[in-house]
């Protein structure tokens, strides 16, 4: 599905609402409205960023089961304002967790997972985009991505181990090897290779007339 809001292109994937349909079906506390809202609150975080800092604006959104990618400016990548744009999902999380944690404890629990996850230095995910833009500012692009990548398994290599002696310890507690290979996808969806593929698949979905 794809629509406008002013010049911004807006395309919906199929396999998202596959997924939500999916994991609504399943869900028994409601936990999944909540995580929806939460992550409806991140990206219009990003995207309120993005439409106050000059060079910006974005032109197209894309939303995919890893999540919303947001193309902006060309400019917007070389200017200081971008970490603000990266960072402003995850405020916008820690905030309303702050806000709500009296009243709305499961969805103040499920922002502020969110927003800390979103931080962490792995690449795909917004930390890992706030660290390449600050050593870019120091180092070669080639060499920021190299060390970038490295960070990114060493903090998912850590989280592993983390969720094996979690599971160790208490026989059934999954929740943190779960985020590690959610995250590892994550990190995957974003190399050249998977993102022909979603290339690929979007346009057998939406063939150009």
């Amino acid at each position: 599905m794809i629509f406008y809001i002013k010049k911004c292109k807006v395309r919906v994937n199929f396999y998202f609402f596959a997924l939500m349909c999916t994991a609504a079906f399943f869900d028994q506390r409601g936990i999944m409205i909540w995580g929806l809202l939460a992550s409806t609150l991140h990206e219009c975080g990003h995207l309120t960023a993005m439409f106050f800092l000059p060079g910006h604006a974005p032109r197209e959104v894309s939303i995919t089961p890893f999540g919303m990618r947001i193309g902006s400016s060309p400019l917007a990548e070389f200017e200081k304002g971008s970490l603000t744009v990266m960072a402003a999902g995850s405020a916008v999380n820690l905030i309303s967790a702050a806000v709500t944690f009296g009243f709305f404890p499961d969805f103040a629990a499920v922002s502020l997972v969110l927003g800390m996850m979103n931080l962490l230095p792995v690449e795909g995910m917004d930390g890992g985009g706030i660290l390449r833009n600050i050593l870019e500012r120091t180092v070669a692009e080639n060499a920021a991505a190299r060390v970038v990548g490295a960070v990114s398994w060493m903090t998912l290599a850590a989280m592993l181990l983390v969720g094996i002696y979690v599971l160790i310890a208490t026989g059934s507690n999954f929740t943190i090897i779960g985020v590690t290979v959610m995250l590892a996808l994550t990190r995957l969806h974003k190399t050249p290779f998977f993102q022909r593929c979603g290339d690929h698949m979007a346009s057998n979905v939406h063939p150009k007339k």
